[in-house]
């Protein structure tokens, strides 16, 4: 049984680690109106929320939802600005203690991590391993059980106010999407990140210790596996959606298990790797050059700051720039500095 770790609750109600939390959820959000007013008001607000998280009388506002369609349909929530201080709060404590049993081959939303350095390694694996099996969870989000999570949490943390404060959390998040009792994570959340993160981390050590797979790479809830024998991916295969679904009521997608050669390129994470070399896949080059434009656009109608323009552009030039593309990137800006303004 790992060491369980308690009286955490004094320490996330701080004062000093609350500040830090709304610090943290203002970052690149100020000129929004909500986060505006919390900056005037941050020491009465503050205060108040402390009152209430030390009194556990907490009860987080019902999320906000919007729309995007691309690359495919998803609703995102968005949290009320206190609760995602509240968010904040919660992971400033307990992550680390997390980070401690989390895989080196877990990339997503961690520190020192990302979506680049999951690339990076599938591109090393993909150079000494002959075939690959890439796999994605069915509905992952709206599919955790909420059960499975709270004892996965309560694995390593024992201060009951902390898990008091993960069911509320948690509970918030079923209540608000209409989703079913004891399922779901909103995407879009912190907290739904971390969680999430922890939630796969049982699949992670699965795969590494039960199966014995060190060449894996695991983005969220997209994850791939090399070998250099085909047959023992397939019998992984069976292993893998077998575990997902006693342990953790979890389906991989049929039409996302992608089985081949490393020559032949493997779609991950938006771009296509070869053991040499890396290219952006046509539709996610197409999306971030529309997006690019409609940012531009925005910027020159007056609906969005400098700031996020700048931010935007230097994040779609990022994904393109990673990959093996600098006549693209050398056209691209050409164009840029022809018809667009400078930040």
């Amino acid at each position: 049984m790992p060491k369980r770790i308690g009286y955490l609750y004094d320490r996330l109600t701080s004062w000093s680690n609350l500040y830090l939390a709304y610090k943290k959820a203002c970052k690149h959000k100020k000129s929004k109106a909500e986060t505006t007013e919390w900056m005037f008001n941050c020491e009465k607000y503050l205060f108040e929320l402390q009152t209430e998280l030390i009194e556990q009388r907490y009860h987080p506002q019902p999320y906000k939802y919007f729309v995007i369609r691309e690359p495919k349909e998803r609703v995102i929530s968005v949290a009320a600005f206190r609760d995602r201080v509240v968010h904040h709060a919660l992971v400033n404590i307990i992550e680390s203690y997390f980070e401690a049993v989390f895989i080196k081959d877990s990339y997503a939303t961690r520190k020192a991590k990302g979506l680049h350095l999951a690339v990076t390694a599938a591109q090393s694996y993909a150079c000494r391993y002959e075939w690959y099996l890439k796999l994605d969870i069915e509905k992952f989000f709206a599919s955790v059980n909420h059960d499975i999570l709270l004892r996965l949490i309560n694995r390593k943390i024992k201060d009951p106010a902390v898990m008091s404060l993960c069911r509320i959390i948690l509970s918030n998040q079923t209540a608000s999407m209409g989703l079913e009792e004891n399922r779901g994570l909103p995407v879009g959340n912190l907290t739904s990140q971390f969680f999430a993160n922890i939630y796969l981390n049982k699949l992670d050590h699965f795969v590494k210790q039960s199966l014995g797979y060190q060449a894996y790479v695991r983005y969220m809830d997209d994850f791939i596996l090399f070998s250099d024998d085909p047959q023992e991916l397939k019998q992984a295969l069976k292993q893998i959606d077998k575990f997902v679904q006693q342990e953790l009521e979890l389906r991989i997608k049929p039409q996302s298990v992608q089985f081949n050669r490393v020559t032949h390129g493997i779609p991950y994470l938006g771009y296509r790797i070869f053991p040499k070399l890396l290219r952006i896949r046509r539709e996610n080059l197409k999306r971030c050059l529309t997006g690019m434009e409609r940012t531009e656009q925005a910027y020159i109608k007056g609906k969005i700051s400098a700031d996020v323009l700048y931010q935007s552009t230097r994040s779609r030039m990022g994904f393109i720039g990673f990959a093996n593309s600098t006549l693209l990137l050398q056209t691209i800006w050409g164009r840029n500095q022809q018809a667009g303004p400078t930040v």
